[in-house]
């Protein structure tokens, strides 16, 4: 049986491949709708952080895409969110009852996350733009009390991606972005293959010996920078996060 935790963490990345496929027939080649693809050890690993001491986990997610119009390529942004609590070190979830980001009401699921997809007549989900602030309300239950909290401080920024859309395995490949800001860290992903760097990388290398296990074919690579803060509420660590997070397809030789 898949473990609650990475249950929460794949639901984040379906979240964020669903946020960018409601704008994907209009996208630039750089931003294709990033929907991983199955099958020969390809699949694209999760870019949601980890915390060994969090009783509870709460992200706002900035998901870009570049869209092409008439007058140039314009970057949209689509926000989404996801949380999961814990009593067992996430082992399993709990629910929380209402939890709701910037006004928005997050859908639990049936592990007892909680996630936010945009719709058809929201598209570009919820509002992480007009402000860098990020409120959340948790009504509270499970051994976790009801609070707010608005988060203050500058979102992360994920430059687009200017490396290759072609991964020639013997020859190493570098994922590269034209910038990062206010970030903790950031999660570089290609493939099924991960790294975490420093806050301040733009870059980082992928050797031969590494990418001799991805499969020939459509693959995904992944930038997401974050940055969090945390507290301890009636006895629980709680972490918000902001993320953003830009993608781009390859293909891998």
């Amino acid at each position: 049986m898949k473990n609650p935790n990475t249950r929460f963490r794949s639901a984040l990345l379906m979240l964020l491949a669903a946020g960018t496929l409601f704008t994907a027939c209009e996208k630039d080649d750089d931003t294709p709708s990033p929907t991983p693809p199955t099958g020969g050890g390809s699949g694209t690993p999760s870019t949601t952080p980890n915390f060994a001491d969090a009783d509870g986990l709460l992200a706002a997610v900035r998901v870009n895409s570049t869209q092409s119009t008439p007058i140039g390529p314009i970057d949209i942004i689509i926000g989404l969110a996801t949380g999961a609590f814990t009593n067992d070190g996430f082992a399993s979830f709990v629910g929380v009852g209402s939890v709701t980001c910037n006004t928005e009401t997050l859908t639990p699921q049936g592990n007892n996350s909680y996630v936010y997809q945009p719709g058809a007549t929201n598209p570009t989900g919820i509002d992480l733009t007009a402000s860098n602030e990020v409120t959340w309300n948790v009504a509270g239950g499970s051994g976790f009390s009801t609070f707010q909290r608005t988060i203050p401080g500058p979102y992360p920024v994920a430059g687009p991606v200017t490396s290759s859309s072609t991964v020639v395995r013997a020859d190493g490949y570098t994922i590269t972005t034209t910038n990062v800001l206010n970030a903790d860290s950031v999660i570089f992903t290609l493939g099924q293959l991960s790294k975490t760097r420093t806050g301040n990388a733009n870059s980082c290398a992928f050797a031969a010996s590494e990418l001799s296990g991805l499969a020939t074919g459509a693959s995904l690579m992944q930038v997401s920078a974050y940055n969090s803060v945390n507290e301890v509420i009636d006895g629980k660590r709680i972490y918000f996060v902001k993320q953003s997070s830009r993608s781009q397809s390859v293909t891998i030789q």
